[in-house]
């Protein structure tokens, strides 16, 4: 490609309206058609849908009808809207802070003639290269990479031509463009771009001893259509040790190289989904004994959000000794393979025992008996005579949970055991039948003078959860909860692989010189080697503070100091608060539904789901009028929406007026979590108010939040319905992705904002505080438009070509004509 190329692209640019009014999806990197080459009027054709293949386009009779894609209709006469990214695989090579990036993106043609275009790839705007190369089809072609200048005026161009506000997010990018010809008709073209770039340190501590980096891939769908397949594998390795490994905007997997504490590789893998966010990898590099790092999130006259994350080495320098005792349900209802997984996961624990460990095993049917009656040393020999007694165990008899717990107790109630901790994991499938069966007598039960962690696996749908709930809350330990075909040998063997090694127990955080609040997880009681602690806060002010961390490893007590920055303010890291939301919702919804879900408890939820994008049990979505056939209510924050409002209104989720018996038939619904797994709960609960034959995952009442809090509370602690709510529930709070945030055509979630699309205009969830606030109209597309995405909104602007807006305390009504 020669220097004069860029002239054509710059036409190509300007006569893009004509080409591309259909709106077809650009991606990460995407190509528009020349308009030079193909300077014929384009007539669009209605799409047709085949019963039988039909005959192609034949280029010289334009009229004659042929195949259209599925997704995408044709265009006769020159091209089509059917160029499109097919599928995507890359590959990321880092040591230390160096990153080179090699992506292979494959393109079909949808049409029937040969096409020519412009192939436009945003470069990361935090990156600097120190190299660069482009081949397509295999071939080394010349490129260029656009000053960030010239990238924003091209992609003015393009926005103002409507083919899709979403490219505003990559304005003030570098841009790679290279002429690609000839694309062949019903076939595809392969680009291959490679780069290198100097990753950023986000942050680390005063002794730079530990350091935090980022990696963007600029993976975002500026339209809707679906990629076939994205992949992405990462090399990672450090000159130090690598620590926290995560991702808040994909769900990553993450292997560790056995044996080398500085290697790892990632991988992310995504086919047939529309990526609706950029791809973001942090690591940490240290050659610290505990490495700790902080980001922060803060807007102008609001709390900020702060992730401190703290992490041992991958293999602990000195790893204690422990205690654990491991109880088997090996009742009737085990039978099957659910007694073989049972059986596979027991033996993967013993194996897994570090020879100074000691440990013992408790099975229980109608009786409980356990292997040893006392702590042995997890020698070869013990190991193998409780290998022997596990393969001898036989599913038979009641569910006597009662002893099962006092016999584990008394094994690990050792006057001896010092400053052990001690483990106690429990699994089962049912609910206790025989002997104690009361939850308050089965929880006093478990009384110890050592400092108990109970970790209990609940199988299947039978389970009490509010038992297993309360046992794990009570002794520092966490519940998780398996659907019928999940494997628990799987689950138990990646659990105890988190928590073999731990290097501190009876841990302590202070925060001293920042006032903070909020923080989730609300307590941590040990930290593991090569894990790593997430914790998600609050603070008021900004300023230098120290984090002190405490704990004690074989009873003796150690104490680590790290002086942060929490920053007065920092639009970075706009991802916190909704992550940070969730935390907070999961917690809440507990509290609610110990409280009798107290309405301050539930107007704190459904505020916070409002605002995040976040569905949760208390929810509302829109019931439009039932005579409209709608496929389902429209998802609109609670209370009910009317239309939208004029300049001067107060409040903008204030319903329209109506009789009194149009409010009737306009009645609030409840959704639960977008996977679903709340349906059940009113499945199984009769919800006051519900119409017959309605949708079970629906209720109208009169006063919908008291009325679905009184069917929760009357939910039992078993069953499909309360397994969901607890799965759920930990999605909440474990996820570091936003996968529980709310997934539909209705809501968006950019950076901190939520919007809903109400009457066709895209509308930011904190117009409703804006009191009395007159709209600034500003047309889409217009010099004042541009000037606000350049004033660091263009990610905003991308939800839509009609919209509103609150930005520092003004609002904006964006509107197409």
């Amino acid at each position: 490609m020669g220097k004069r190329v860029s002239c054509a692209a710059a036409a190509a640019l300007a006569s893009v309206t004509s080409l591309l009014a259909g709106g077809p999806a650009w991606s990460n990197g995407f190509i528009f058609i020349d308009p030079a080459f193909h300077p014929a009027p384009v007539i669009p054709v209605t799409p047709v849908t085949p019963v039988t293949p039909l005959t192609p386009v034949n280029p010289a009779d334009p009229g004659r009808p042929g195949t259209p894609s599925p997704r995408r209709p044709l265009l006769r006469g020159t091209v089509s809207t059917g160029l499109h990214l097919d599928r995507q695989a890359i590959t990321v090579d880092i040591k230390d802070q160096v990153a080179r990036t090699y992506i292979k993106q494959t393109f079909k043609n949808d049409t029937d003639r040969d096409l020519a275009g412009t192939y436009l790839f945003p470069l990361p705007q935090d990156a600097t290269f120190s190299s660069f190369t482009l081949h397509i089809d295999g071939k080394p072609v010349e490129g260029q990479i656009m000053a960030a200048a010239e990238a924003t005026a091209q992609y003015e161009q393009i926005v103002r031509s409507l083919v899709d506000p979403g490219l505003l997010e990559y304005l003030n990018y570098r841009t790679v463009r290279a002429r690609i010809f000839p694309i062949p008709a019903r076939g595809e073209k392969t680009v291959e771009l490679e780069y290198t770039q100097i990753l950023p340190a986000e942050t680390g501590d005063a002794s730079k001893a530990s350091t935090m980096c980022k990696y963007r891939f600029p993976l975002k769908s500026a339209g809707s259509d679906a990629v076939s397949e994205t992949k992405i594998d990462f090399k990672l390795k450090g000159s130090r040790d690598l620590r926290t490994i995560w991702s808040p905007s994909h769900e990553i997997k993450i292997e560790r190289d056995a044996g080398s504490s500085n290697q790892a590789r990632i991988s992310f893998l995504s086919k047939g989904d529309a990526q609706e966010k950029d791809f973001l990898l942090y690591y940490t590099l240290s050659d610290k004994e505990m490495a700790a790092n902080l980001i922060t999130h803060k807007l102008d006259d609001e709390k900020g959000f702060f992730m401190l994350t703290l992490s041992p080495p991958v293999k602990g320098q000195k790893v204690m000794a422990k205690d654990v005792v491991l109880v088997a349900d090996t009742s009737g209802s085990m039978r099957g393979e659910k007694m073989e997984q049972a059986r596979a996961a027991l033996e993967y624990v013993i194996k897994a025992l570090n020879p100074e460990d000691r440990f013992s095993l408790v099975q229980f049917n109608t009786d409980a008996e356990a292997f040893a009656g006392s702590l042995l040393s997890a020698d070869a020999v013990n190991k193998e005579k409780a290998i022997s007694y596990i393969q001898e165990m036989e599913s038979r008899g009641g569910t006597n949970i009662g002893d099962a717990l006092a016999t584990a107790v008394s094994i690990l109630d050792d006057a001896k055991a010092g400053s052990r901790p001690a483990f106690l994991i429990l699994m089962t499938d049912g609910e206790p039948t025989v002997g104690k069966t009361a939850v308050q007598e089965l929880l006093k039960s478990v009384s110890i003078k050592r400092d108990l962690r109970l970790f209990d696996f609940g199988i299947g749908y039978d389970v009490n959860t509010r038992l297993l709930n309360k046992l794990a809350e009570e002794h520092h330990g966490t519940s998780q909860y398996l659907e019928p075909d999940e494997n628990l040998e799987t689950a138990l063997s990646s659990f105890y692989a988190k928590i073999r090694n731990p290097v501190l127990s009876d841990v302590m955080i202070t925060y001293e010189g920042i006032d903070v609040k909020d923080i989730y997880p609300r307590a941590v009681k040990d930290i593991f080697a090569g894990s790593q602690l997430l914790l998600l806060g609050r603070y008021k002010e900004g300023g230098k503070a120290t984090i002190k961390l405490t704990g004690k490893v074989d009873g003796v007590e150690k104490s680590f100091s790290f002086p942060v920055d929490f920053a007065p303010r920092s639009a970075d890291n706009s991802y916190l608060p909704r992550i940070w939301a969730m935390r907070r919702i999961g917690h809440l919804t507990e509290v609610a539904q110990e409280n009798d879900n107290n309405k301050e408890i539930v107007d704190e939820i459904v505020e916070l789901s409002k605002r995040h994008g976040i569905i949760s049990a208390y929810t509302s979505f829109l019931s439009k009028d039932p005579n409209e056939r709608r496929g389902g209510p429209v998802p609109l924050p609670m209370p009910v929406a009317g239309a939208l409002r004029r300049p001067g209104d107060t409040n903008f989720f204030q319903a329209a007026p109506r009789s009194e018996e149009a409010s009737k038939s306009l009645g609030a619904r409840f959704a639960f979590m977008p996977n679903q797994r709340f349906r059940a709960i009113a499945a199984g609960s009769p919800v006051p108010g519900a119409r017959d034959g309605a949708d079970p995952m629906y209720a109208e009442a009169d006063d919908e939040k008291e009325s679905f809090g009184r069917a929760l509370s009357k939910a039992k602690s078993s069953g499909q319905a309360a397994v969901a709510l607890q799965r759920a529930l930990s999605d909440l709070r474990s996820n570091m992705d936003g996968r529980a945030a709310a997934d539909s055509s209705q809501v968006k979630v950019i950076g901190e904002k939520t919007f809903y699309l109400v009457d066709g205009y895209w509308v930011d969830s904190s117009f409703e505080k804006i009191e009395k606030a007159e709209l600034k109209e500003i047309e889409f597309g217009s010099k004042d438009y541009f000037e606000l995405a350049r004033n660091g909104l263009a990610s905003y602007l991308g939800a839509g070509p009609r919209m509103i807006l609150v930005f520092e305390g003004r609002c904006y009504r964006i509107s197409k004509s």
